[in-house]
C-alpha cells in the first residue's frame, strides 16, 4: 500500500499501550498533522462537505448523506487522511496485517448544537467488537463545543440502550441511548485541531456546542476483511470498502479502488 508523507511521525505502539487498548478501549494524544497544517486541512475538508459526493457507489444515499458519507471514496484528501501511517501503523498493531477501511463520516455540531446521547455502534449494528474507529479533531475539540466523551472500558460488552423520551433535548437521529452507570469512569477527549485518538466499541457522546462556533471532525473506522458488519449489514446498495494494509484473502466483499478525484493532501 503506498504511504503519504507527512511532518509528524508515525510512532509504534508500546506493550504497555497494547495493553492499555485492549483493557481500557482508549488511545489518546496522537497528532496527524502539524498546528501550521490545521487551518488548510480543514478548509479543505469545508470544502469537500460543500459538495455532495460524485462516486457512482453514493448515487443512492440521500442528500444529507452524500455529504458526510464515506468520502474517502470520492475524494483523495479524504482517503489520503485515513491511509497516513501515523494511523495505520497503530491500527495494524491492533487488528493485525490485514486491514480494511469502511467506513468514514464527518460530523458537523452547529453553534449551540444539541447533545449526542450516550451509545455504542455494536447496539446499532447487531455484531460484536471487531473494529477500531478514528476520531479526528478537524476543529479544536473542548467541553464546551462538545467534545466526545467516552466510559472506559465498555467494549466489555453492549449495553442496553432504552427508549429516547419526545422531550429530550438530544440530536434528533437518535431513538434510543444508553444511561451510564455510577461505577464508569468516564474521560474527555478533548484534544487540539489535527489531534485523534482510536477506540474500540466504547460507550460514547458529546455534550451539546455552547459556543457561536461550530465544531467539525472526523471518523473512520477500520476492521479486518472478515469483519461480519460490512458482510451482513452493509449501509447500502453499492457499498465498498478499501485495504489498506496486507490482503484482502478472498474475503467475498466488494472492494474499490482508491480515488482520484479532488487536491491530494500534498497540494492543500
Amino acid at each position: 500500500m503506498k504511504r503519504h508523507e507527512s511532518s509528524v511521525p508515525a510512532r509504534s505502539l508500546s506493550q504497555l499501550e497494547l495493553k492499555r487498548f485492549q483493557r481500557e478501549g482508549l488511545l489518546t494524544d496522537f497528532q496527524l498533522y502539524p498546528p501550521e497544517r490545521a487551518e488548510a486541512i480543514k478548509a479543505a475538508l469545508r470544502d469537500v462537505l460543500s459538495r455532495p459526493s460524485t462516486a457512482p457507489c453514493h448515487q443512492a444515499l440521500l442528500p444529507e448523506q452524500k455529504r458526510v458519507f464515506d468520502r474517502h471514496l470520492d475524494r483523495r484528501l479524504v482517503y489520503e487522511l485515513c491511509t497516513l501511517p501515523q494511523i495505520i501503523l497503530p491500527i495494524t498493531q491492533i487488528l493485525g496485517n490485514d486491514v480494511m477501511l469502511f467506513r468514514t463520516q464527518f460530523f458537523e455540531k452547529p453553534p449551540h448544537g444539541l447533545e449526542i446521547p450516550w451509545h455504542q455502534e455494536s447496539y446499532f449494528w447487531g455484531v460484536a467488537s471487531g473494529f477500531v474507529t478514528m476520531w479526528l479533531a478537524v476543529d479544536e475539540a473542548t467541553s464546551e463545543n462538545g467534545a466526545m466523551r467516552v466510559v472506559t472500558g465498555s467494549h466489555s460488552g453492549t449495553r442496553e440502550h432504552l427508549p429516547v423520551p419526545p422531550d429530550s433535548h438530544y440530536w434528533s437521529t437518535f431513538t434510543r441511548a444508553a444511561i451510564p452507570r455510577e461505577s464508569d469512569r468516564i474521560v474527555d477527549c478533548s484534544m487540539p485541531a489535527g489531534h485523534f485518538m482510536l477506540f474500540d466499541d466504547l460507550l460514547h457522546n458529546s455534550s451539546a456546542n455552547s459556543t457561536a462556533l461550530p465544531r467539525l471532525s472526523f471518523t473512520a473506522r477500520y476492521a479486518r476483511p472478515d469483519f461480519a458488519r460490512v458482510h451482513d449489514q452493509a449501509d447500502y446498495p453499492d457499498q465498498g470498502c478499501v485495504m489498506v494494509s496486507g490482503h484482502q484473502r478472498n474475503s467475498g466483499l466488494r472492494f474499490l479502488s482508491p480515488p482520484d478525484s479532488g487536491p491530494s493532501l500534498a497540494g492543500v
